[in-house]
């Protein structure tokens, strides 16, 4: 039975005419207050909080702000699809001229403010191209728990490590349960405090389904009468089968 989980920059990098991102208005939760009021007084910041709680909010202010004072920002993800996706929704947002895609097989509008790429490009800029990031004032590490990945967690540890000092960071994940040590270890090698924001409430509370081999949804109590029926059905099985080999036995003899 499976379980189912219910400074200003250089003028290449202004838009041509500033204006300023329109978002719509909407009353923020106390850990997003924190994380923005921290971000606007010069910290990076890493903000753990269960999906569905809004964390792509904060980016979203913090990508506004940046724009507002000239500067640009990179926006990592894990793998493709949601670079690609960000882009859209960002596009959509601040409008297509502003926001840039850059990943291993696509290069669309790279001189915009808000570039979206996967976080092995932005690791090869800081090594390769660092003048590129001269006039970012952020970086923002969506999924940054991929830092405990063993395949591709040296791509968010060398970024973190490499990215110009100049250069604030934002991290965003849901599931970070050593968020305060991940902090600890980049204030040290960033020489400067990361603040950590948390928030444990979920906005979408989870609930368990059971899915039976003839493929009905269960809720737990119609899942527990299930096993116990199946199990009742398995004894009785194993009985009958039981006292036909032991009456076989009995001929033999």
């Amino acid at each position: 039975m499976a379980v189912v989980m219910v400074m200003p920059g250089k003028e290449r990098l202004r838009p041509r005419r500033r204006k300023k991102a329109v978002l719509a208005p909407l009353t923020l939760d106390l850990f997003q207050e924190k994380a923005l009021q921290a971000l606007m007084e010069g910290y990076s910041v890493l903000v753990a909080a269960p999906t569905g709680t809004g964390k792509t909010l904060i980016a979203e202010r913090l990508i506004a702000h940046v724009l507002e004072r000239g500067w640009g920002v990179v926006y990592t993800s894990p793998i493709k699809a949601l670079s690609n996706q960000k882009y859209r929704d960002f596009g959509k947002l601040f409008g297509p001229e502003r926001v840039g895609l850059i990943t291993g097989d696509l290069s669309l509008n790279e001189r915009a403010p808000v570039l979206v790429m996967t976080t092995e490009i932005f690791r090869n800029w800081c090594f390769a191209n660092p003048e590129e990031l001269e006039h970012t004032s952020h970086v923002i590490f969506d999924e940054i728990h991929y830092l405990d990945d063993p395949d591709r967690g040296t791509a968010w540890e060398e970024s973190i490590i490499f990215a110009p000092p100049h250069i604030k960071i934002l991290g965003l994940s849901a599931t970070v349960p050593n968020v305060r040590e991940i902090a600890s270890w980049m204030s040290e090698v960033r020489g400067e405090e990361v603040k950590v924001v948390e928030e444990r409430r979920r906005a979408v509370p989870l609930v368990t389904y059971w899915v039976a081999p003839g493929g009905e949804v269960l809720d737990e109590e119609e899942a527990r009468a299930e096993i116990a029926e199946r199990q009742e059905a398995r004894r009785a099985h194993r009985s009958h089968w039981g006292r036909k080999a032991a009456r076989a036995r009995e001929w033999e003899d």
